[in-house]
């Protein structure tokens, strides 16, 4: 009688770390994602650099 209880209790935190790697996993998808997103190559700190390198 006393298995059944720990039995669920397994299962739970089977569930959990289960779903705390998916969670895991996700982030370091998005993580990825986000890195690999284009970045601006430089701050455009005035409009006469603009002028520049469209010239």
């Amino acid at each position: 009688m006393h298995a059944d209880p720990i039995q669920k209790a397994l299962e739970m935190v089977a569930a959990s770390r289960a779903l705390r790697e998916r969670q895991l996993a996700n982030r370091a998808e998005l993580q990825r994602k986000v890195a690999a997103a284009a970045k601006p190559l430089y701050v455009l700190k005035s409009k006469r650099q603009l002028e520049l390198r469209l010239q």
